[in-house]
């Protein structure tokens, strides 16, 4: 029984996607990886044969993971990287824990009237139906700041 990497991985070095699929995997573990201290910080932006490019946050954070650079490597030996650059740009921040437990309201005869005006126009039943019950869920979520 061969392990699954020893088969796909040639695999997908032909199909010239082995540095996708690996950041893939990287961007899903992202913030299991690393501390949040310093996951919220950086991103990993691209990544090119065997080296990651992180995105940081700021000129000063980029300065204090320059520090940290053996470390972070270190942790990302798994995912076949042997070394890490950095650059300032866009940082993606670890989702909440509690996004998927919105509070739902009750709908008002109001509210189920403009989601139905909204769509009326529409001819295509299942699109209408589709788009007004979207209008609909969209209205219950009470918002949360």
């Amino acid at each position: 029984m061969k392990k699954a990497e020893a088969v796909l991985g040639p695999m997908l070095k032909r199909l010239g996607i082995e540095s996708g699929v690996r950041l893939a995997r990287i961007r899903t573990d992202w913030f299991s990886i690393f501390e949040a201290d310093l996951s919220s910080h950086m991103y990993p932006a691209n990544c090119s044969d065997r080296e990651l490019l992180l995105n940081v946050d700021s000129p000063v954070w980029m300065q204090q993971l320059t520090y940290y650079k053996k470390d972070i490597i270190r942790q990302l030996v798994p995912y076949g990287i042997t070394g890490v650059r950095f650059r300032v740009g866009k940082v993606q921040k670890k989702k909440q824990q509690h996004q998927g437990r919105k509070k739902v309201r009750q709908l008002s005869a109001d509210d189920i009237s403009f989601a139905s005006s909204v769509v009326s126009e529409i001819a295509d039943k299942q699109l209408k139906e589709s788009i007004r019950k979207a209008i609909e869920r969209s209205l219950a979520v009470i918002r949360q700041p």
